[in-house]
């Protein structure tokens, strides 16, 4: 399989990461190669197969007919192989080895790495590597090769499998500084007359409906002249500054961090709608025992935060 003829399964793993980040360059840097050095390796891919498998241009790349059916194939090939791997390497079933778990940029600083290095810690011998990156990076067509998705928003890609997990819990917050400055809302309609930094963030929406008992109040756009990101540390960081009022989340306000952030939780009778969470994983015939236990600690983990 590992011939020069036929480029071996280390080739076409290659070529479908450079699938999946949509750049020859992005998946150069991710697996540490050369961009030259990817290009080869897919031209090569091309010349043993006869066809072309992607188009090149000045912005990315494009998976031909050939390209699709080639990468679909490649990911049944490379995922049966690694169960191979696993069966041979790991008769006995212990939980052992190496994890990729990838999270947005908050959860991962605040809750995954705790949870990440706790379950290393009850198994020795296994290794976790946690990646931050935001929802929008984890929801393109195709899915990243990673182990383990968490995100928010429910994965619109049908070729990966997914667990719907309790919704995500978001308040309103800022300092007292900024309340000082700028008054306390007491009702959503007081928001307009506020800073309120917008999170663009799969699962969020652009609209906040807020209730309380039987009332309910809707605001869409809430501020176009506030700063809107899809990083939610960048945010909460200038609220801690006192320049604003952003989102929250329950879990990470417990942090030490928030803590001596002295962040205020704004209108707590009024509830924002949960967001939805999901932890997202390719299918695979056979899952290696690290696979099941981390899954299912991650999602205990998620449920008792």
């Amino acid at each position: 399989m590992d011939s020069p003829k036929n480029r071996g399964m280390r080739d076409w793993q290659v070529f479908i990461r450079t699938v999946e980040a949509g750049s020859l360059s992005v998946a150069a840097k991710e697996l540490n190669m050369t961009t030259g050095a990817v290009s080869k390796i897919i031209s090569k891919l091309e010349e043993y197969t006869c066809t072309s498998l992607l188009i090149r241009d000045t912005h990315g790349i494009e998976l031909t007919i050939a390209g699709r059916l080639a990468y679909n194939k490649a990911l049944e090939i490379t995922g049966l192989f690694a169960d191979l791997l696993e069966e041979l390497r790991n008769p006995q079933k212990q939980i052992r080895g190496v994890l990729k778990l990838s999270a947005p940029v908050i959860l991962a600083e605040f809750l995954a790495n705790h949870w990440a290095q706790e379950f290393m810690e009850i198994w020795p011998g296994t290794q976790i590597q946690l990646d931050a990156r935001e929802s929008s990076e984890l929801s393109q067509d195709v899915p990243d090769l990673d182990n383990l998705i968490l995100r928010s928003g429910k994965p619109e890609n049908e070729n990966i499998v997914y667990r719907e997990l309790p919704g995500l819990k978001v308040v309103l917050i800022a300092t007292q500084e900024y309340i000082d400055n700028n008054g306390c809302p007491h009702h959503p309609h007081d928001l307009l007359q506020h800073n309120v930094f917008n999170l663009r963030h799969n699962g969020f929406g652009s609209t906040l409906k807020f209730t309380k008992e039987d009332e309910s109040y809707e605001i869409s756009d809430l501020n176009n002249m506030s700063l809107s990101s899809n990083n939610h540390l960048s945010l909460i960081n200038l609220c801690i500054e006192g320049k604003g009022i952003t989102l929250g989340t329950p879990g990470w306000m417990k942090s030490a961090y928030a803590q001596q952030a002295k962040l205020i939780t704004l209108m707590p009778d009024w509830t924002l709608d949960l967001v939805p969470v999901y932890l997202a994983w390719r299918p695979r015939k056979i899952y290696s025992p690290l696979f099941v236990a981390f899954r299912d600690y991650i999602e205990k983990k998620w449920i008792e935060r």
